[in-house]
């Protein structure tokens, strides 16, 4: 499924990404709020399209986002949203980051930056899926079909990734590694509840930082966002995350019921945001849609065909006018 979004002159970026994936989230968000034309092709994890030749060439490391602007590829969504705000901030676009690098708001949104960026999302994600006792309420696209896959995931990504390399000579190397490192390393998916409890730790310290700095915003500083006036790429990071934690079930455990209750105004203002809702609502149906991709690519009749067509464009539209109006 490719959307396209024009440019007007015939040199749109290109964005592969995948509904559910958090740094394609990032990247979304990013590429809305500072209103940049762009064309989107689904990479879909579900499938295992990462490990498809045609973008190990964009990717040797099998992830995703990546943009290209030309012929020049960007992986990685702390690259790309950089890349974005260097060539892209004049004129028409958004900004977000201060055009004073040295300022005092610049620092504190590269503070924050270096918080919420180094967070291990992956380990938190599915660590959270091998022990979902740890949340209440996990939502969409959380399911517990989707929780029950991501486990057995967890258990064989070392073997899946070795898997793939050897059919990638070409790629072998770098996947080789990756694989190490998620079985081992420093991507570690396969979490005990102790050390699940220590990435717990982590991400509700960082929290702490955040609801602090939140709270500082006072009289005519309230209706700040999270480092100043201006809406940041650090408002970007913190959007994404809660929403990734909603979705997890971890509201209550971080910040609901009045535990931290500047953080929970925060995410109330942050749901209103257009280039939020834009860039998370498809997750909640990235299940149904991946389903309807499969029909497609494995249809051998027609109206198998026409009806995964069909069943994507009504999806597709149903969520553009949720969005649209909202």
């Amino acid at each position: 499924m490719t959307s396209i979004n024009s440019n007007g002159n015939g040199n749109a970026l290109k964005l592969y990404y995948w509904y559910t994936s958090f740094y394609s989230q990032r990247v979304l968000m990013a590429l809305y709020e500072k209103r940049v034309p762009f064309k989107t092709q689904i990479v879909s994890l579900l499938a295992e399209e990462q490990y498809e030749p045609k973008f190990l060439k964009l990717n040797p490391r099998a992830e995703v986002p990546v943009l290209t602007d030309g012929v020049k590829v960007i992986p990685d969504s702390t690259r790309i949203i950089e890349y974005l705000e260097d060539n892209f901030s004049n004129g028409q676009f958004g900004q977000l980051t201060p055009k004073e690098k040295g300022s005092e708001e610049s620092k504190t949104i590269q503070k924050f930056r270096d918080l919420l960026e180094t967070l291990p999302i992956p380990a938190l994600t599915f660590g959270t899926a091998i022990h979902p006792e740890l949340v209440d309420n996990p939502k969409p696209p959380f399911t517990p079909s989707v929780l029950k896959q991501m486990k057995e995931n967890a258990k064989n990504r070392h073997v899946v990734i070795r898997g793939h390399a050897e059919k990638a000579p070409e790629f072998q190397k770098v996947l080789m590694e990756k694989a190490a490192a998620v079985e081992h390393g420093a991507l570690k998916l396969n979490r005990t509840r102790e050390e699940m409890d220590e990435v717990l730790k982590e991400f509700d310290l960082a929290l702490q930082k955040v609801e602090l700095q939140l709270s500082s915003h006072t009289g005519d500083k309230s209706a700040w966002w999270l480092c100043g006036e201006m809406f940041s790429i650090a408002d970007v990071d913190l959007a994404i995350l809660l929403n990734r934690l909603i979705c997890l079930g971890y509201e209550l455990k971080f910040w609901a019921g009045g535990k931290r209750p500047f953080l929970e105004t925060y995410w109330h203002k942050i749901q209103k945001r257009d280039s939020f809702k834009r860039a998370t609502y498809f997750s909640t149906n990235a299940v149904h849609l991946t389903k309807l991709r499969g029909i497609l690519k494995q249809s051998k009749t027609l109206l198998a065909s026409l009806t995964a067509v069909m069943g994507i464009a009504i999806i597709s539209y149903i969520i553009y006018r949720r969005v649209s109006k909202s």
